[in-house]
């Protein structure tokens, strides 16, 4: 990273959401506090998104273009040429709120700017109906490694130190939970404090990732990717984790994914789905997921012709 010269540097990693990405663009340069780069970094995009960024005449925005090489790679891109003193990552179909670097920049000021992760709440947004996700409590979650483990944190709710992210970075090997690969080695190492507030608005729609993934890829490999990165992150760092974390942490990683792919991989085919199904069983049976298994259920019937 380079001398810093920003408080803030945020990072959008993109790829041909010329449209989107417009509209998250905007969010950045609302923001209510002012002394940031926003550094976007686009993964190989083929449609108009340069043009997008161009459109935007602020010299706070650097644009960085690469060949394709998957969201981790991009984002830590984006690391290598910040200049902010912390560091924010903003997916490009998401927005924040006005108060998203503010409310950052108000907790370090009050504490003498300590090198300590922040996090702001979000809010998953569906249309036009907004619900408000479960933030970290130390009495509820026990520590934020376990609260990180089994709830979706995500880097964008996160105000990092930069120096952390001198060590520590995305893994590049997995297109998929690369977000909680990281975040639960930094919340290993490093001081952490929940913000009460909800400033990242989360956009749930069709041309979302995490739904393409099973539309447009094969879904059991895809689950396979999801849990070669369970076990690479547990096999690295298995025994700091078991500081933290529940021993069956890793089998009921691996059947909470399975399972959800086998539920959206049950209408284009039942036949993988049943196979991906097996796999979450034998991982082991739990409890907590019992709405996923009367879903899995209830639409397979559904679905027999």
């Amino acid at each position: 990273m380079n001398k810093s010269t920003s408080f803030f540097s945020v990072i959008i990693p993109t790829r041909n959401r010329a449209a989107l990405l417009q509209k998250c663009v905007q969010s950045v340069i609302d923001q209510k506090f002012t002394d940031w780069e926003l550094i976007i970094v686009d993964d190989g995009s083929t449609d108009l998104t340069r043009e997008v960024v161009q459109e935007f005449k602020d010299d706070r925005i650097k644009y960085i273009f690469q060949e394709h090489l998957e969201r981790s790679s991009a984002r830590n891109h984006g690391i290598d040429v910040a200049n902010g003193r912390y560091v924010c990552f903003i997916d490009d179909d998401d927005l924040i709120t006005t108060d998203y670097l503010n409310d950052f920049y108000q907790h370090y000021e009050s504490r003498d700017f300590p090198e300590t992760i922040l996090r702001t709440g979000f809010v998953r947004k569906i249309k036009e109906k907004s619900i408000t996700t479960t933030n970290y409590d130390q009495k509820k979650h026990k520590n934020p490694v376990n609260y990180a483990a089994y709830h979706m944190c995500g880097v964008w709710s996160l105000s990092i130190p930069s120096r952390f992210l001198e060590v520590d970075r995305f893994p590049v090997d997995f297109p998929h939970w690369q977000d909680t690969h990281l975040i639960l080695r930094l919340l290993m190492k490093h001081p952490f404090v929940q913000l009460s507030n909800y400033n990242y608005i989360y956009q749930i729609h069709e041309e979302m990732g995490s739904k393409k993934a099973t539309l447009d890829f094969d879904p059991l490999e895809r689950a396979e990717l999801n849990v070669a990165a369970f076990d690479d992150l547990f096999s690295a760092e298995g025994k700091n984790l078991a500081k933290y974390l529940k021993k069956n942490t890793l089998s009921f990683l691996k059947a909470e994914k399975y399972i959800q792919y086998a539920v959206a991989s049950i209408a284009p085919n039942r036949t993988q789905s049943r196979l991906i199904f097996q796999k979450s069983i034998n991982s082991g049976i739990y409890v907590s997921l019992y709405k996923n298994y009367i879903l899995y259920i209830v639409n397979y019937i559904k679905y027999i012709k």
